[in-house]
């Protein structure tokens, strides 16, 4: 009778033991298939739905367009925008904005667009992130800024943040941006660096954008430093010429090379047209190294080559 009561109790707790196990087994599955549903990719939802569902807005208007007049009833702006977003207690907001200014014969003039911008109460449109500037003679202007606000009245463009601004064959980085659109003449304020395409780099300050009369210079008179490969130049300021790949390092000049040398002059030329790399000058030149101290008229220095030539009343002595 024990035997039989004994089996009776081990039959009912094996009986238990499956049940939970196989319970164990069956919410590890289902916690497993929820994970990889958990892992596949979510949609992302775009800018106006995020805005819906998150924001309070007073009123919505889908392809927003606005036209602004002047006292003389003249057209100043033409706005237009993916999506408006009035709100209560925030800026305006209008989502992959363009605006274009005319002129006074009501010709178009500049056209920005960009991802994102705000009305302010003062009348300025604060623009945010990559902004694209054009104007109606084909001069374009790339600027990338976390703002950039237009004054309605003048349309002139400032920006107190970092400005990246995409030039001819280089990038260049400053503190800040004022831009008279009307001129088509820009300074990039504070410490200014430009990247060029070709690998060096310059080092100055409060550097002017003027693509008036289709032109495309750019130039500071702060104390400027050139980097090369295999050279160091310091001077007093530069003027580029972006169209002819030519430009001047004005006042005194130093050139440091990787050996060691010593080459003093004024108002250098630097000609980097078809990617040479020239340096030349009609100064007075005063050339120092180890074993040599020369002085001549003039200078003639391919800097990839890494020759230089002397001209006019050359002077040495070699130790």
């Amino acid at each position: 009778m024990m035997n039989f009561q004994l089996r009776h109790n081990l039959l009912i707790a094996t009986f238990i033991i499956v049940i939970i196990a196989t319970m164990w087994l069956l919410m590890k599955g289902l916690s497993y298939s929820f994970g990889i549903l958990q892992q596949k990719e979510i949609p992302v939802a775009t800018q106006s739905e995020v805005l819906d569902k998150e924001v309070a807005y007073v009123e919505k208007i889908v392809n927003f367009s606005l036209q602004e007049f002047n006292a003389q009833q003249e057209l100043t702006h033409f706005v237009k925008a993916k999506y408006f977003y009035n709100f209560k207690n925030l800026p305006t907001l209008l989502i992959d904005p363009t605006v274009t200014t005319f002129d006074k014969q009501g010709g178009e003039d500049f056209t920005l667009s960009s991802k994102r911008a705000h009305y302010l109460d003062s009348g300025e449109l604060k623009f945010m992130g990559k902004v694209d500037v054009s104007s109606s003679d084909g001069m374009t202007h790339k600027i990338n800024t976390q703002e950039l606000l237009i004054d309605t009245n003048t349309d002139d463009l400032t920006s107190k943040k970092e400005v990246t601004y995409l030039g001819e064959s280089a990038k260049i980085i400053a503190q800040g941006m004022r831009m008279k659109t009307k001129l088509n003449k820009m300074k990039l304020v504070g410490d200014t660096t430009i990247y060029q395409n070709s690998g060096q780099k310059v080092l100055t300050k409060d550097l002017f954008v003027d693509q008036s009369n289709n032109q495309k210079h750019y130039y500071s008179d702060h104390k400027t430093t050139y980097l090369s490969t295999q050279n160091k130049i310091y001077a007093q300021g530069i003027d580029m010429n972006m169209q002819t790949d030519i430009t001047q390092l004005l006042g005194a000049v130093k050139i440091l090379q990787d050996s060691g040398s010593i080459i003093d002059s004024k108002d250098l030329i630097l000609d980097q047209t078809k990617g040479a790399e020239v340096y030349r000058t009609e100064q007075k030149i005063h050339y120092q190294s180890s074993v040599a101290d020369i002085r001549a008229k003039s200078m003639y220095y391919d800097a990839a080559r890494q020759k230089i030539k002397f001209s006019g009343g050359v002077v040495g002595r070699y130790d």
